[in-house]
């Protein structure tokens, strides 16, 4: 059982596989009635003073079991937890990722997520792993207030720092059931393309090969990555990393009951350019809508260059799709993805692999350093 901070090796940078052999959910942890049982590693995990009462079936997962932990504080009061459970290496890996994702996220912005309690293996229910957190009470179905939720992300990208200044995170976390390898990486740019490249390789082996996708994604990685994402390391302001949820969309936000605070939860945190964050909103499926983009760009100023903002959230969006066509395949949500992923990819191909594209490109870099240094004359 872990409590603390786990000082852990960087993940592979190669030979990394995703998707992990194993139990499935069901043969480890059978599905759970209205009141379980609970493990002695997770009431071992609780914290001084409190007293375990009992456990209900709360809430629902496609990837894990989850409950209602209800527990005596030391005053008297009660105090509940939300207890996630997950069979095999891959449910390791996703709980060992919560748990180091969510602590980073709570030590920078405490309001906005779940304090997290512990992770860890089961005693009795041999490979089996827990997450424990706080328990919020939470709205059900409603997204959080724009003005507000995007005032906290924004606090959570400004204000957090990258504990080796570099990008990526320092063990693997997981979109869903699909970890992310990370590691330290001192571009962007590299961090970026060597984690978008990872999701079509595994694309493939999940779906098959698609002569037509491989053959949009080339211009991308060959011309429109270097063209969209190093000119942000580049000037007298390049970005700095920013811890990023990594999940964010709506089915992982809501409001907080008690204080109507938003909060957030289920990250699949890494440090990244701040932006990336928005790239998983601007599916229609994740309502995130344009008045989420305008009130986050009234709390962090979008970067430079300025005109290069849409299309890196188009470039971004990328990543998004592959996790929903990787977790979800056959389903028509992952085919609509499918097409637009290759439909975007065209376009960004075609707008800066162009011969207008090459002919006009020193044109817009010298637009863009002189609209960047009267903006920073205006402050």
């Amino acid at each position: 059982m872990q409590t603390a901070l786990i000082t852990a090796e960087a993940a592979p940078l190669a030979g990394f596989r995703p998707l992990q052999d194993g139990p499935t959910l069901d043969e480890v942890i059978p599905g759970i009635g209205d009141s379980i049982e609970i493990d002695p590693a997770i009431i071992q995990a609780l914290p001084p003073g409190c007293s375990f009462s009992r456990a209900t079936a709360y809430g629902a997962s496609l990837w894990t079991r989850t409950a209602k932990v209800i527990t005596t504080a030391p005053d008297g009061s009660e105090r509940n937890f939300f207890l996630k459970m997950a069979a095999g290496e891959l449910g390791r890996q996703m709980f060992r990722g919560e748990f180091e994702g969510m602590t980073a996220i709570y030590k920078t912005a405490p309001t906005f997520a779940p304090e997290p309690i512990a992770w860890g293996s089961c005693r009795d229910a041999t490979g089996v792993y827990f997450f424990l957190s706080d328990f919020i009470d939470m709205a059900d179905g409603d997204l959080p207030e724009p003005a507000a939720f995007c005032s906290q992300l924004a606090t959570l990208h400004r204000n957090s720092v990258s504990p080796t200044g570099k990008f990526g995170f320092h063990v693997p976390t997981c979109n869903g059931n699909i970890p992310q390898r990370n590691g330290w990486w001192d571009s962007w740019e590299a961090f970026f393309a060597d984690g978008l490249r990872c999701m079509m390789q595994l694309d493939v082996e999940v779906n098959g090969a698609q002569p037509e996708l491989a053959e949009a994604m080339g211009p991308v990685f060959e011309r429109v990555i270097p063209r969209l994402l190093r000119p942000l390391e580049q000037g007298p302001n390049p970005i700095r990393p920013a811890l990023v949820h990594g999940d964010l969309w709506y089915g992982n936000s809501s409001t907080n009951l008690n204080t109507d605070a938003p909060v957030v939860f289920d990250s699949a945190a890494f440090y990244a350019h701040n932006e990336y964050e928005l790239g998983n909103w601007r599916p229609v499926r994740n309502r995130f809508n344009k008045a989420y983009f305008r009130a986050y760009a009234e709390h962090y100023p979008i970067a430079h260059p300025k005109a290069d903002f849409d299309d890196r959230i188009t470039l971004y969006e990328l990543r998004f799709n592959f996790h929903l066509c990787i977790m979800f395949p056959g389903s028509a949500e992952a085919a609509e993805a499918k097409q637009e992923m290759i439909s975007n990819m065209r376009y960004l191909a075609g707008k800066y692999t162009s011969a207008e594209y090459n002919d006009e490109h020193v044109r817009i870099e010298k637009a863009n350093l002189a609209a960047f240094e009267a903006d920073q004359g205006e402050r």
